[in-house]
């Protein structure tokens, strides 16, 4: 059941939305999530309440819980953040996309480059990623745990998470990534994972991270030249 609580205008209009936006996630990932509760902001007070702190105009959603997401309506984003009010769907995606990932994990530890890449990835986001982008060696190890994401989010951190994500789903499957997701273990330790990762895709992740880096490189280097 998705229940939807919203005391602003268009009321009928943002429910036809976000009943789209989930039951398209519900498709793609094949993946039964109940009881979600979506709650819409009329402004930014409301929403720091909920929250219980102050919050950057960049923040304009939370995905709480497994089951609850909180996100400014479309005016809000317009009026109250850094946002415009075209991005509510794309943004209300990526959270559900959070959803759905933590379901499928069923308590697995993601890595956040997995879990926000993801996330950029199905709601499209990473088709506003700037060049040029600064990609260092080893990145999957630094952009895994909230203390080194947090460290990194403003040095390219969606952008690298959300292409990595994509040469994946491109190059071996989204159901690599599903299968991925599903063999993760209850606490992350990046040694494991390599491991995990190593017996999904019978690929070593610096290797698949060398690759893709090279694919960037190249893709970089051709259009430079038309």
């Amino acid at each position: 059941m998705l229940k939807i609580i919203y005391r602003g205008q268009d009321l009928i209009k943002l429910k036809k939305e976000v009943t789209k936006a989930f039951d398209f996630l519900d498709s793609f990932f094949v993946v039964k999530v109940t009881d979600v509760v979506v709650r819409i902001y009329v402004n930014r007070t409301d929403f720091n309440k909920k929250l219980k702190r102050e919050t950057p105009d960049w923040l304009v959603a939370n995905a709480f819980d497994n089951k609850e997401i909180d996100i400014l309506s479309p005016l809000a984003l317009k009026n109250e953040s850094s946002h415009n009010r075209n991005e509510f769907l794309p943004i209300l995606k990526h959270e559900f996309t959070h959803l759905f990932a933590y379901t499928l994990a069923k308590g697995g530890a993601i890595p956040m480059w997995l879990n926000e890449g993801l996330a950029s990835y199905i709601a499209k986001q990473h088709k506003n990623d700037k060049w040029p982008i600064y990609i260092e060696e080893n990145f999957c190890r630094k952009l895994s745990t909230q203390k080194d994401w947090d460290e990194n989010v403003n040095y390219s951190a969606y952008a690298i998470a959300s292409l990595f994500v994509c040469f994946l789903i491109k190059k071996y499957s989204f159901g690599k990534i599903k299968e991925l997701i599903v063999s993760l273990d209850k606490n992350y330790y990046y040694p494991d994972f390599k491991k995990i990762f190593f017996k999904v895709y019978k690929k070593d992740l610096n290797e698949v991270e060398t690759l893709f880096i090279r694919g960037i490189n190249k893709q970089n280097h051709e259009g430079s030249r038309k």
